[in-house]
């Protein structure tokens, strides 16, 4: 970058101060925009800081970096370049002297903006059917003039008379030139029997979510490869490939070639500026810093000295639970009687949402009370408890819904998704006013707390939860606080 001019104002004669460079701030108003512009000297740090933060945007009019002027603009930059440059206001005071004194500085931005969120006009469901011993996508949505249109004039799409649908081609080629044409404007879910095994098209449904500008770099497709290869669960796959999407593309004029020989001090570097950010907890960046290793170290192959990588410490926090008549509102308040055999199974059984969903009719055995959990985390099969409540609301279940194979089942058949049920949670929780402190999975832990309350051996709830170590049990020793209400504090024997 060439040394930029002072356009608007006298050319400064202090480009430095204090050991470090300036970047003067100088306030623009005119037809167009209210914007700040910035003037420095070139300098790679600061130009590196700058491309981090997509609310600091390039003003090919003025041909100058700028800010959409707001009340705490100055905080904001004052605290972004802290460490590495003085900014400099007497121009951007010299017009807003009123403003200043609302300037709350703070709340770092390093890395708000590095995904963009790609605006929506509504979404479809794909359903695999089989029609004239054949195979077809059925294109299911609520009915939207913008999504009928968008599909009737799409290629690959085609209106069927006999099943009232739009349908696509059930081919790899086909749904890839259909994803990519509609990605742009559509949220594409997939109905639960239909699985995807191409790496091109998960790749484009994994980041259908973001805006692709000119910068936007994909993650390599050696890296799903080599989580699905090894069998990683698909949340784990999720988690760890938004990760080191977000990681790619916060270089943005770095290529995957260059990005894949940064050394160990980079990686730190990029966690260290993630530290800044508020908003992420130790959890985040723990999620961040494996996914990044896991692609150095298992598909690169690289040496990197995973020592350097600073590892936050992850904050100890207790799982939160409902006590049982919170409980019990939750459930009763729920009418339809499927919904309600679902919660009662979680909180009854200790079930994950996932292990629930893949329950099948010949998993539940009245005869042993028990509930069959095949392959759940970590790949392990086990036995937990029926109770004879959920029993009894399973059998009037049956009568009443008559499922073919999945114990649950969605709306066009397979497996209930997980969607719907988070969203039976939340109308529950605000029928019957508890106040919310967590998902379904609180259900799970509000089980083995009133188990360990109960008496229940902490090993014998280890493998009803099918943990593999009892240290990951032991967390509900210290939820439950009935055993602590019965101890007597040593100050009730002084005598006052």
């Amino acid at each position: 970058m060439e040394t930029i001019a002072m356009n608007a104002v006298n050319e400064p004669k202090q480009w430095m101060t204090n050991g470090k460079p300036v970047i003067f701030l100088n306030h623009v108003t005119d037809s167009k925009e209210d914007i700040s512009v910035l003037y420095f000297k070139p300098n790679a740090a600061i130009q590196e800081r700058i491309i981090h933060n997509d609310w600091i945007r390039w003003n090919e009019r003025l041909h100058v970096f700028s800010v959409k002027n707001g009340p705490s603009v100055i905080g904001l930059l004052k605290d972004l370049f802290e460490d590495i440059a003085e900014v400099n206001t007497h121009y951007y005071e010299a017009k807003l002297k009123n403003q200043t004194g609302m300037v709350d500085i703070g709340n770092t931005t390093y890395f708000r903006g590095v995904l963009e969120p790609a605006i929506k006009i509504g979404q479809i469901t794909l359903v695999p059917v089989i029609k004239n011993e054949g195979k077809v996508l059925a294109i299911k949505f609520t009915y939207k003039k913008e999504i009928y249109q968008l599909l009737s004039s799409n290629v690959h799409s085609k209106w069927e008379k006999e099943l009232r649908c739009f349908t696509l081609q059930a081919s790899k080629t086909v749904l890839q030139k259909f994803l990519q044409s509609v990605t742009g404007t559509l949220k594409i879910c997939l109905h639960n029997e239909l699985t995807i095994s191409d790496y091109q098209i998960q790749s484009i449904l994994f980041e259908q979510a973001y805006k692709k500008g000119a910068n936007f770099k994909s993650v390599p497709i050696e890296f799903l490869k080599y989580m699905q290869l090894k069998n990683y669960s698909h949340n784990t796959i999720s988690t760890y490939y938004f990760y080191l999407l977000r990681y790619i593309n916060t270089y943005k004029f770095s290529t995957i070639a260059q990005l894949n020989q940064y050394p160990s001090e980079k990686v730190n570097e990029y966690h260290k500026l993630m530290c800044g950010e508020k908003e992420f907890s130790p959890v985040t960046l723990n999620q961040s810093v494996n996914a990044i290793k896991l692609y150095y170290q298992k598909v690169l192959k690289r040496d990197l000295v995973l020592d350097e990588i600073d590892r936050p410490k992850r904050e100890k926090t207790l799982p939160k639970v409902w006590n049982l008549e919170q409980v019990e509102k939750i459930i009763k308040c729920v009418s339809n009687k499927k919904h309600q055999c679902m919660l009662s199974l979680i909180y009854g059984g200790g079930l994950r949402i996932g292990e629930l969903l893949n329950l099948r009719i010949s998993d539940i055995n009245s005869k042993t009370m028990q509930v069959r959990v095949i392959q759940g985390k970590g790949k392990k099969d086990r036995y937990t408890l029926l109770s004879y409540n959920t029993l009894d609301l399973l059998r009037e279940y049956f009568k009443e819904y008559k499922p073919k194979d999945y114990l649950f089942e969605g709306q066009f058949g397979g497996k209930y998704s997980s969607s719907s049920l988070l969203g039976v949670l939340d109308d529950a929780l605000a029928k019957s006013k508890v106040p919310k402190c967590g998902g379904l999975h609180v259900l799970r832990h509000s089980f083995a707390t009133h188990l360990l309350e109960g008496g229940t051996d902490i090993r014998y709830i280890q493998e009803l939860l099918g943990h593999y170590s009892s240290k990951t049990t032991e967390v509900y020793t210290h939820v439950s606080n009935k055993y602590l209400q019965g101890i007597k504090s040593p100050m009730d024997n002084v005598c006052l």
